[in-house]
């Protein structure tokens, strides 16, 4: 019997057919493994991010509190230092409109002047 009958060549081609889907199938388990090692470290990266970002919104939102206290107060301050103003006319200005003037004559027009420096 000869070494190379056709059982065993048909044996060695079936091993070297199952050696290659072997090969390739490790081929793509390494690529797969490292496909998901780099998906593992975006992953990291992107909670890490996300945590950060949650930090920095906590952060920002205790900064617009305490801001929108401090423009309150400032606002406040600011009415009660407001100044207050009314409309009646001063006692100066009352007496003026009660001088009369009888007449054009210099004697009336005196009196009148007298009466506004009293």
């Amino acid at each position: 019997m000869n070494i190379f009958s056709k059982p065993f060549l048909y044996v060695l081609g079936v091993c070297a057919v199952l050696t290659m889907l072997l090969i390739g199938a490790g081929v793509k388990i390494s690529s797969l493994i490292a496909t998901n090692e780099i998906l593992k470290k975006s992953n990291e990266y992107l909670t890490k991010k996300a945590d950060e970002l949650t930090t920095d919104k906590a952060t920002l939102k205790a900064n617009l509190t305490h801001c929108d206290t401090a423009l309150a107060s400032q606002n406040e301050a600011i009415k009660e230092a407001s100044v207050k103003t009314f409309n009646t006319p001063s006692k100066d200005a009352e007496r003026i409109k009660k001088v009369y003037v009888k007449d054009k004559g210099c004697e009336a027009e005196l009196a009148a002047y007298k009466e506004l420096f009293k």
